[in-house]
């Protein structure tokens, strides 16, 4: 697991460079889903390594004992709460697998559009003729923007890794952490000590068959950590894309008819003008058409897990009043329940920034063009581009909500209804 962390770290935290450039936003992700899910070369061909199989094997079977557990202790309130708060985490990570692996098309389709669309801008062959530097204008600079949230996504990577890396680790060890407590203390201890709170039948024949499921656990741990990291940094590596792309639209935009310090109609601006609402139009579309193939991906997904993500902070909350819990597992659910807000925080947060940043109002972007240096066909193909431009992009959450911050809000309020009408049962 050590090492699996040591590699994810490495590959997020190195800067490459390739003839003077940093790897883009898509060579992360690729690295990203390589490492954590086992499907090699996401981007370009579709493989996933044996040890991904042998992985997902175990995780399968971890689930299915979880289930049996769940089922065996609904007599048991306790019992009950501690299975669906740990399953719910599982059950996400598979949809998140399934999503990986039986729509890997339209998330190799919408990785290949993000590759295109820096390789245009960074390229010098996307440079027209028509571009000439007037009213001491500055040359178009997109590779500044570029490296700016390719930075961004560096350091949340390896921020929101070190984080799931380190829940991961506590959550496998705050188990056995509590029997050698319980030794020292002289307290009895029933069972043996597991990862998961599922359903145990080898631990009756012999030692053996108790290591056999510990090692499962152990893997579909660190499997199931893996997976919410693949997917999650892929989706807000595409987010955080999304908005640097429509900040530098917004700053691309703005300067359409150049700084404006000369009145006189030129052809030589009209042409130039021209070319860069084209260029702006086809920015902007491809845009758009990502955050649809993205919703796309993500409406179920995310609407199941806003459902789980309440039912399992009621859960948790629910065992921190009614159990009596050693420290190590009082630790371990407080920092559980951290990441599950921080999982949900995360996705609203960067929802909530594609929400605002795909907007362009009065006074930005093409709304701030020096139309008035500009002949009248033309500001009329710019009134047309800010048209376009007006639109708010949402990201959907279900058939009824978004992912933005007031999405997020409305969850922990509802979490914490479910919680008090429990509390008021007891």
């Amino acid at each position: 697991m050590l090492s699996k962390i040591k590699n994810i770290i490495w590959c997020l935290g190195r800067q490459k460079i390739r003839n003077g450039e940093i790897d883009s936003v898509v060579t992360l992700l690729d690295r990203l889903i390589l490492y954590n899910s086992g499907l090699a070369s996401y981007t370009t061909t579709y493989k996933v390594h044996w040890t991904a199989h042998v992985l997902l094997t175990c995780f399968i079977i971890a689930c299915v004992l979880q289930i049996i557990a769940l089922f065996m202790g609904k007599d048991d309130p306790d019992r009950l709460f501690e299975c669906f708060s740990v399953l719910s985490f599982c059950a996400m990570g598979m949809l998140k697998l399934l999503s990986l692996r039986k729509n890997h098309r339209k998330w190799r389709k919408l990785l290949t559009q993000i590759t295109i669309l820096e390789n245009t801008q960074l390229s010098n062959r996307s440079i027209s003729c028509v571009e000439y530097q007037s009213d001491s204008e500055d040359s178009d600079n997109f590779s500044e923007h570029i490296s700016i949230y390719t930075k961004k996504f560096r350091g949340t990577s390896i921020v929101l890794t070190r984080i799931y890396s380190f829940t991961a680790f506590l959550f496998i060890l705050s188990p056995f952490a509590e029997r050698i407590i319980c030794e020292i203390r002289g307290v009895e201890c029933v069972g043996y000590p597991h990862v998961f709170p599922g359903w145990t039948p080898l631990d009756d024949f012999s030692i053996f068959g108790y290591l056999v499921t510990v090692l499962c656990e152990v893997f579909s741990a660190v499997y199931c950590v893996c997976v919410h990291m693949a997917f999650d940094l892929t989706v807000i590596g595409i987010m955080i894309f999304v908005c640097g792309q429509f900040s530098l639209l917004r700053d691309y935009s703005s300067r359409i008819g150049g700084k404006g310090r000369q009145c006189n109609l030129s052809m030589r601006r009209d042409e130039r003008a021209r070319f860069r609402i084209i260029r702006c139009h086809d920015i902007n579309l491809l845009l758009v058409n990502s955050i649809t193939e993205l919703d796309m991906l993500l409406k179920n997904i995310i609407g199941v897990y806003f459902f789980v993500a309440t039912l399992t902070l009621c859960s948790v909350a629910v065992r921190l009043k009614s159990e009596d819990m050693g420290v190590m597992q009082l630790v371990s659910l407080i920092q559980y329940m951290c990441g599950t807000l921080t999982q949900l925080f995360l996705f609203c947060r960067y929802g909530d920034a594609v929400l605002h940043e795909s907007t362009m109002g009065m006074g930005e972007g093409p709304f701030a063009a020096a139309s008035w240096c500009l002949s009248p066909r033309v500001r009329r193909d710019l009134s047309m581009l800010s048209a376009g431009m007006m639109s708010q992009r949402h990201l959907r959450a279900g058939p009824f909500s978004f992912i933005d911050l007031p999405s997020f809000i409305q969850v922990v309020r509802a979490a914490y209804s479910y919680y008090a009408v429990l509390g008021k049962k007891e």
